[in-house]
């Protein structure tokens, strides 16, 4: 891949405004809509992959703020999205917070040393690739794709990213890197990839809830703090509950394995 360089429309929408650019449109195809999101930068030392469906609004919002302030400051575009990447990706009030107590919960960062999951953020930043299926801000009906994979194979446009900005990338990657999704939508692009030998079945470690706001009680029912019994009859996490119990135990099954039969701590 060519070195990562910030769309030349997205830094002329910004240069010397104060303000927040108004979304960049990438494509549209009748319904879906793809916005730019300057969340290119890859982590080539990265230990732990984590992978999304796509950047939410949330976090293209704060992508534009941040890449917006280094612009007029006169960073780098290298420099940019670096920092960028690590101050929006899977950020917005509850779902990094989400993220980060799954990582805790579940052990993984016994794997690249121990710790907690917020150094990931912090100071060891170098230990996360953050990416997505669909790494540009995707929408369907104007509200956030949550599809499945298939439907991203089945939509050119969403494809078309898919295939251009996110499996190209993982040759960049560590061969040694752990890979985890954050729901079925990942976990199925991840096996996708392990086909295409793109990356090692065996690093991937399973798939998380997706700790989004608009997923509800689904993390809660995730980690076994709440349990199924106990969600209102009409909450919708009620549909998947069982999915989530199930992908949270093969997590913690491989992760055992992984660590020799000791829990993870």
């Amino acid at each position: 891949m060519d070195k990562p360089t910030i769309a030349a429309e997205f830094k002329r929408a910004l240069a010397g405004s104060g303000k927040r650019a108004a979304p960049l449109l990438l494509g549209a195809e009748g319904r879906y809509s793809i916005e730019y999101v300057p969340f290119d930068h890859v982590n080539a030392e990265a230990e732990l992959v984590i992978v999304g469906i796509t950047p939410g609004p949330t976090q293209r919002d704060e992508a534009y703020d941040e890449a917006g302030r280094l612009l007029r400051r006169g960073a780098a575009d290298e420099d940019i999205l670096r920092a960028v990447k690590k101050f929006a990706a899977f950020g917005g009030a509850s779902m990094r917070p989400n993220l980060e107590r799954m990582i805790d919960a579940l052990g993984i960062m016994t794997l690249v040393g121990g710790g907690r999951a917020a150094e990931l953020w912090q100071g060891r930043s170098h230990l996360l690739h953050a990416t997505s299926v669909v790494p540009h801000a995707a929408f369907v009906g104007g509200k956030p794709f949550a599809g499945s994979f298939e439907e991203v194979l089945r939509v050119d446009l969403l494809r078309r990213c898919f295939e251009h900005d996110f499996l190209p990338t993982l040759s960049l990657l560590r061969r040694d890197a752990y890979y985890v999704g954050l729901g079925p939508t990942p976990a199925a692009a991840l096996s996708f990839a392990a086909d295409e030998k793109l990356i090692d079945r065996n690093r991937i470690l399973g798939w998380l809830a997706h700790p989004s706001k608009q997923a509800g009680s689904q993390v809660s029912v995730y980690l076994g703090e709440k349990k199924i019994s106990e969600l209102n009859p009409k909450d919708p996490v009620r549909n998947r509950a069982g999915a989530l119990v199930a992908a949270a135990e093969e997590l913690r099954k491989d992760l055992r394995a992984r660590l020799g039969g000791r829990a993870a701590a």
